[in-house]
């Protein structure tokens, strides 16, 4: 009987890429736990189990996110409908006032001036009109742009009301960021019906949920919570520990909700990173063969990345298409190649501002923009001047090179001590500098 289910679960998981209607019929019928819809409230304070009770308020619950047409809005020729009117095709809708107007209006000032009604002396303006101009426009702007987006919204609940469409108040979220917590406090966003919009301190967005103080924190707590989740299902349903077993739903199943997205949230503190790779960790261990290895051990036994290995890898890529203009820049153009005959081909990395904050300075470093640059920059420079082919060949140089590089990620509980982060730059600058020195001295083993 064990060897009856251990072949059928073999036959299941190979195939999973090519019939996955057959695995996920094979897995909901060796799951120990089985999936049903109920019981439900029928709305008079009762729970029914009935099936025809349960159908019929799934179908009410269904036909009720549906709003109804109004008929003398209905739309019955839409030639003319959606024809624009030369009349109305250029007007103004806004004026926008910029630094340099500001500054440009400073200038005009005579330095023998009198003050206005702040008392500022015009040759104090003068003086400072770089510093006090950006001031004066944020000062100016805050709730001329919260005015603006309420005036933007309204046209949208004006333009749904006139296609026949309604917004379900109830699902509308709004994020505040930044630390003026004057404007926050002081300004507020109405729906169409006039009540207002609360501020969520998390909105998911694209399956990315972004925080309202510009961290990845709560998206990196969701998607853990969801792999381990998921691992943890894996581990219920299927009773063989072999290695190609295992790691086939982990590729499958798992190491997905890991991937995705990860270029834009890779974590840079190193608690995150280790809640990320405890998952893999807590996963390989059940691996049959592997239980007596360290997690450092098991990676290498298996060859497989760690987590953070892994995403670190998915952002060189990225720049590497960006730099190929297979993707979309999300710097505005800021990533741009610039080709040595010495050292190859390197791509151009934003400074941080030097009167930003600490925080965002912080939050600026661990972004795409600044670190996915550093980690291509970092790679050998036959790698980096591959060009001209497909995402495969950049891809198998990659992979040949970072298999020379060692991977050993901060895992908890241990008691050696890295000479270095597990990040590629570190781990490459330790190897160059240990061929350069004559040093053969690596990470302590345990």
């Amino acid at each position: 009987m064990k060897n009856q289910r251990t072949e059928e679960e073999t036959h299941a998981v190979s195939n999973i890429k090519r019939n996955p209607k057959y695995f996920f019929s094979c897995c909901k019928k060796i799951s120990k736990t089985k999936s049903q819809i109920g019981p439900l409230h029928t709305g008079v304070g009762t729970i029914t189990r009935d099936p025809e009770e349960t159908c019929q308020i799934l179908t009410e619950q269904y036909s009720s996110v549906f709003s109804t047409p109004q008929s003398q809005s209905i739309v019955h020729n839409p030639v003319p409908f959606f024809t624009e009117d030369s009349d109305h095709q250029y007007h103004l809708t806004d004026i926008e006032v910029t630094t340099e107007d500001i500054q440009g209006a400073i200038k005009e000032l005579r330095p023998n001036s009198a003050a206005g009604p702040d008392g500022v002396p015009a040759i104090l303006l003068l003086k400072c009109s770089e510093a006090l101009a950006y001031l004066i426009r944020k000062l100016w702007s805050n709730v001329q742009e919260v005015e603006h987006l309420q005036e933007d919204l309204n046209k949208v609940y004006t333009w749904a009301t006139t296609n026949n469409m309604t917004f379900n108040e109830e699902k509308f979220e709004m994020l505040r960021c930044g630390p003026d917590c004057n404007i926050k406090t002081t300004t507020t966003l109405h729906t169409e019906g006039g009540s207002h919009i609360t501020p969520t301190p998390h909105v998911k967005c694209l399956g990315v949920y972004l925080s309202a103080d510009g961290s990845f924190s709560h998206h990196i707590t969701e998607t853990v919570r969801k792999a381990r989740g998921m691992a943890g299902w894996v581990m219920r349903t299927f009773a063989s520990r072999e290695p190609e077993v295992m790691l086939t739903l982990w590729k499958a199943l798992v190491q997905p909700l890991l991937d995705y997205c990860s270029q834009l949230w890779s974590p840079h503190k190193k608690a995150d990173i280790q809640r990320l790779e405890a998952v893999q960790r807590s996963f390989t261990k059940h691996i049959r063969g592997l239980h007596d290895l360290n997690y450092w051990d098991r990676l290498k036994t298996r060859g497989i990345y760690s987590q953070q290995r892994r995403r670190e890898r998915y952002r060189a890529i990225y720049i590497w298409k960006v730099l190929e203009k297979q993707v979309p820049d999300p710097t505005s153009s800021a990533l741009q190649a610039h080709l040595n005959e010495r050292t190859g081909r390197k791509c151009s990395r934003r400074t941080l501002p030097s009167r930003a904050p600490g925080r965002c300075k912080t939050l600026l470093a661990a972004s795409l923009a600044h670190e996915g640059p550093k980690i291509f920059n970092s790679l050998h420079k036959n790698v980096r001047n591959i060009t001209g082919c497909s995402v495969n060949t950049f891809k198998y140089g990659l992979d040949k090179i970072l298999r020379t590089v060692p991977d050993e990620p901060p895992v908890p509980g241990y008691t050696a001590k890295c000479r270095t982060s597990n990040t590629i730059p570190d781990q490459v600058a330790l190897l160059d500098r240990d061929a350069r020195t004559g040093s053969s001295g690596g990470p302590p083993r345990l």
